[in-house]
């Protein structure tokens, strides 16, 4: 084991300076990186944007499946078929009295 020691103290390491072009090669790696992530960050706004506005958009429907599904509830009772056949038809019942202003 020493003798493994002593081989690798007699090694040395030379640094040599990078050249012009792998400067520029690291330097365009970098920029290219930076730019492709603030594009990618756009992005990802810009979807969670769209998801918030769906999500919205989902409540509003969902709200409006409630409304729809009291409304199909209320065509199985009296009061219901009574409240449609006013309100879309503009029927009344036949006991009531329409008085009509002259003009």
């Amino acid at each position: 084991m020493s003798q493994q020691h002593s081989q690798y103290s007699r090694v040395r390491f030379v640094y040599k300076r990078s050249s012009t072009l792998t400067k520029v090669l690291v330097l365009s790696a970098v920029v290219l990186s930076t730019v492709t992530l603030l594009g990618l960050r756009h992005r990802i706004q810009k979807t969670e944007e769209q998801i918030a506005a769906m999500q919205s958009q989902v409540a509003r429907e969902q709200e409006e499946n409630e409304k729809l599904e009291q409304n199909i509830d209320a065509l199985g009772t009296l009061d219901g078929v009574i409240q449609i056949a006013k309100d879309e038809l503009g029927l009344e019942d036949p006991d009531t009295i329409i008085l009509v202003p002259e003009s």
